[in-house]
């Protein structure tokens, strides 16, 4: 998108704005800029320098140790895990407990420093120091002032003073001790001696020690500044001789936990595996269960062996039944079945000999009569013999059910223990599990206490000093940087002041503002606006703009035989009205003009101010249009102020009407008078925007001269100008602009286009 030659002509425009403003507060940079600086000298020659002292520590991996079974990895940390991450290794490097540890062990809650006249007290070692003090009351902040002369020792304490001899090499009091360390010493300096309760001391130290640690890496950058680097280096070896022997020290108190850990579940193991052992033994004779699945396999015989035997009882009470039957179906005495299984010898040798008796009396009826003897015999055998068979059969089968009932009284029982004998062997076997993991968990445990044992008289930190302390020494004091800083600042508070100005004055008129904004309106000049006395370049520089304003009046005013009345305003207070409309009838008189100057501002009456007049006590035209029996003429001479062809009539004071001045008869006949008297009539009004008298005012004028103060009056203010000209109908009006800036040689005679020609309005003719 392309710029259009207005858009371009005011970025041009907002630029010259920025560099004329710097220009315009050139001293103040420069000022600015020098004041800076020499406070940027001084400071660089009274700052104490400062050093940072580094090194870097490695975190290596340890080998697990015999307690990572209880602590569940809790104190990786110590050994170089990353799991927990690198804040957690900064947090313990930087913690108060390491930072005590080394308090106390170098005695930093001491510190010593030697008292300069010109520059900061220079900070010293302990060491550097030739004398050693003590303070006896530890617990509060402390401090005090050793002195050295030609023969003798001063100390001051507290506002108390203590002094001996420069020979006495010990000295003690209530407050303090004192001891020589060089016995020679010849110096006449001066040191003090603060001593820092333990937290001040450790707050001091974190305040200037920093951890780094470098990204995916498990080294860490450790450093310390101060204003010493010999302490610095004491200090900082402090603290990694104390992280190292803090690693090993956790490390220590980690196995030492963890063997009194072990110990004590060793002793409780042991008593739990005696307790439950005996609670086997228990359950075992109690339940009858020492063997279970053997005990299981023999019942499980059992029971096939009682159902074989059961099978084989059915069996045979069913074959006796069988050759029951057939014996008792013998009536001529038939042969009987033999061999037909039944497993008892006494019921097979009847059954074989009925047969053999049948077979003999068979052979006998061959050869005889039934009358036989022998066949008589014979068939009285087998009656006997068959009952025989019968009761033996019925004992038989009697047996056989006394024996069907034992079978079964032992499968029930056989059955009960096959459901019993798994339940207890699954309860036997929880407790032999339990003890079995005791017994384990004992061994395992009498491991790692031998190994814990082992290690915890070698153990080694996994913290390593890569690089030694020292490795880089630093200047964290530089001057040039400090010194370029302060000269920076002195430049840009200036800059950003003018900047900032020119912001401001954005919401501000300015000529080319109004020229665009109030076209159909005449612009009439430029009147510098200043309260102090004019010298004769400015007095030359305002004639010359009011010569202009003048000029650019007689091109829109109508010549016209009686006077010409011109009214003065502005929108608000302090924009330059009253200035302009003096110095424009000034300016009229000394052209030989007629002219009458009135303070029309009946609220706030600034006229008089000019004179060295008291507004209270000034009567004027008030007065005037309130005394209806006097005439004007009479009145006017009386309460005028001449001076050539100036006359000057004062608001006057308060109006005892109730109608308003600008609305009587009375004061339009004394301006008719008036009128044949001048040439021109100028009102000194009030600001039109909070008095109505301005807007009546305007009627009665004949040309109206709006005022706008550069770089004060406010850009919303034109809409008003624009809308009362509109309301009213006010063809004849023009506007001025009072500039209060002061003159400058340098851009009046290198920007006179920008300073004179945009900012004074000689580029601008009558419209």
């Amino acid at each position: 998108m392309e710029y259009t030659n207005e858009q371009a002509g005011e970025d041009q425009l907002d630029l010259l704005k920025i560099v004329f403003t710097l220009l315009s507060k050139r001293w103040l940079i420069i000022s600015s800029v020098l004041v800076f600086s020499a406070i940027g000298i001084v400071y660089n020659y009274y700052h104490q320098e400062k050093f940072q002292t580094n090194t870097t520590l490695l975190i290596s991996k340890d080998q697990s140790d015999p307690s990572s079974f209880i602590n569940n990895n809790q104190y990786d940390f110590l050994y170089g895990s990353n799991e927990l991450g690198s804040e957690d290794h900064v947090s313990v490097f930087k913690s108060t407990l390491i930072l005590n540890n080394v308090v106390e062990k170098l005695g930093l809650n001491y510190r010593y420093f030697k008292i300069n006249k010109l520059k900061a007290n220079t900070l010293l070692t302990k060491e550097s120091v030739p004398f050693e003090f003590y303070f006896k009351n530890e617990t509060i902040h402390n401090s005090c002032i050793v002195s050295f002369n030609n023969q003798s020792v001063t100390v001051e304490v507290n506002d108390n003073i203590f002094s001996f001899s420069r020979n006495e090499s010990e000295f003690e009091s209530s407050l303090f001790t004192y001891k020589t360390k060089i016995s020679n010493y010849v110096g006449q300096d001066s040191y003090i001696i603060n001593q820092y309760k333990k937290r001040e001391t450790v707050n001091a130290i974190k305040a200037n020690y920093a951890v780094n640690v470098a990204k995916k890496t498990n080294t860490y950058d450790i450093s310390y500044t101060g204003a010493n680097k010999y302490l610095n280096s004491m200090i900082l070896n402090g603290i990694v001789d104390e992280i190292i022997e803090n690693n090993i020290r956790d490390k220590k108190n980690v196995y030492h936990a963890s063997i009194n850990f072990i110990e004590s579940r060793i002793f409780t193991l042991r008593e739990k595996i005696d307790s439950l052992n005996a609670v086997i033994s228990d359950y075992k004779i109690e339940n009858g269960v020492y063997m279970p699945e053997n005990q299981t396999n023999l019942v499980l015989e059992n029971l096939n062996e009682i159902e074989q035997k059961m099978f084989t009882n059915s069996l045979q009470t069913e074959l006796s039944l069988k050759l029951i039957d057939e014996v008792e179906k013998q009536i001529s005495f038939e042969l009987l079945p033999t061999d037909i299984g039944i497993e008892n010898e006494n019921i097979n040798n009847m059954v074989l000999q009925f047969n053999t008796i049948i077979l003999g009396k068979n052979t006998l009826l061959v050869e005889s009569t039934a009358k036989n003897p022998l066949l008589i015999q014979s068939q009285n055998q087998l009656i006997d013999l068959r009952s025989n068979i019968l009761n033996s059969l019925n004992i038989y089968i009697n047996k056989l059910k006394m024996k069907l009932n034992r079978y079964d009284e032992f499968k029930q029982k056989n059955n009960s223990l096959v459901g019993i004998i798994p339940l207890r062997e699954s309860e036997l076997g929880n407790l032999e599990k339990d003890l079995l993991l005791l017994n384990n968990l004992y061994a395992y445990l009498s491991q790692k206490i031998e190994e814990a044992l082992i290690s915890v008289s070698s153990v080694e930190s996994n913290i390593k000093v890569i690089n030694e302390v020292d490795y880089i020494l630093t200047s964290k004091t530089d001057k040039p940087k400090i010194f370029a800083a302060f000269l920076f600042a002195g430049l840009v508070l200036p800059l950003g002041f003018c900047v900032g100005l020119c912001f401001l004055r954005s919401f501000k008129i300015d000529t080319e503002y109004l020229k665009q904004e109030l076209a159909n309106i005449n612009f009439l000049g430029i009147v510098k606006f200043s309260g102090k006395k004019e010298s004769k370049d400015t007095k030359a520089v305002q004639y010359e703009l009011f010569k202009r304003i003048y000029h650019n009046i007689n091109m829109v005013i109508p010549k016209s035989k009686k006077g010409m009345s011109i009214m003065i305003t502005s929108c608000i207070k302090n924009e330059g009205k009253t200035f302009t409309a003096f110095n424009l009838s000034t300016f009229l008189a000394s052209k030989g003009k007629n002219v009458v100057l009135i303070g029309t501002d009946l609220g706030n009456p600034d006229l008089s101010k000019l004179f060295d007049q008291k507004t209270k006590n000034c009567k004027g035209l008030t007065n005037i249009i309130d005394n209806t029996t006097a005439n004007f003429e009479a009145l006017f001479n009386e309460y005028k102020i001449s001076n050539k062809h100036l006359d000057t009539l004062f608001a006057g004071t308060k109006t005892n009407t109730k109608t308003s001045v600008f609305k009587t008869k009375r004061f339009d006949d004394f301006i008719s008078f008036l009128k044949e008297k001048y040439d021109y009539i100028i009102f000194d009004s009030a600001p039109i925007l909070f008095m109505v008298e301005s807007l009546e005012l305007l009627e009665k004028s004949d040309y109206v001269v709006h005022v706008f103060r550069k770089n004060f009056s406010s850009k919303k203010l034109v809409n008003y100008v624009l809308d009362y000209k509109e309301k009213y109908n006010k063809k004849n009006i023009g506007y001025v602009i009072t500039d209060d800036t002061k003159p400058d040689k340098f851009i009046d005679k290198y920007g006179y286009a920008y300073g004179y020609g945009y900012g004074y309005g000689y580029g601008y003719g009558a419209r």
